[in-house]
């Protein structure tokens, strides 16, 4: 083969460069940016389509993430590729920092007094998704009014925040960029 290894990779090596790439994940940044700017469709539609994915990214609604994307970029005619992009902000690195601040400005949205605090709210998630995979409905639902019920007020709060957020910032660099590149061809 032309462009095989010398020495194969083992698959220690292989999870670890996946993980954390041996040129570094700004490398891997800076490839997904150009990915986003060479996309053949216009602005609106990929600044929508990235808007949707960061917002959907941040709501605590596990599990439906894809399929809510694919029906919001169906009703409004987003860019599937530029959703599925930016919805890798939520990620098992982010998710419980996101779900956490979901949490917090629910409660303050609710008025409601703070049942967990940052050092159980952890333990918390994993009783509640051990209490779904078992089906143990009882546990599940003691804790959608004190957990759950804040994340989703304040998940979607901040999901509506940075939708706009992203579609603003996506629509004005794409714009510079397809600009620079029209005035590079004249």
């Amino acid at each position: 083969m032309l462009f095989k290894r010398k020495k194969k990779l083992t698959l220690f090596e292989k999870i670890k460069y996946f993980l954390f790439p041996k040129k570094g994940l700004l490398r891997a940044y800076k490839y997904l940016l150009k990915r986003l700017f060479r996309l053949k469709d216009n602005i609106h539609s990929i600044s929508l389509g990235a808007a949707f994915g960061v917002a959907i990214a941040i709501t605590p609604l596990f599990g439906l993430q894809l399929v809510l994307t694919v029906i919001l970029d169906i009703i409004f005619r987003a860019n599937f590729t530029a959703s599925m992009l930016f919805t890798i902000i939520g990620n098992p690195l982010t998710f419980p920092f996101i779900w956490f601040l979901d949490y917090k400005l629910g409660n303050l949205i609710l008025s409601k007094k703070e049942i967990i605090d940052s050092s159980s709210f952890s333990n918390t998630m994993l009783e509640i998704k051990t209490a779904f995979e078992n089906s143990n409905w009882e546990v599940v639902m003691n804790h959608i009014s004190s957990i759950l019920y804040p994340m989703v007020v304040g998940g979607l709060i901040i999901a509506i925040i940075s939708g706009v957020l992203t579609y603003e910032f996506v629509f004005k660099s794409l714009t510079k960029y397809k600009e620079s590149k029209e005035r590079q061809e004249l």
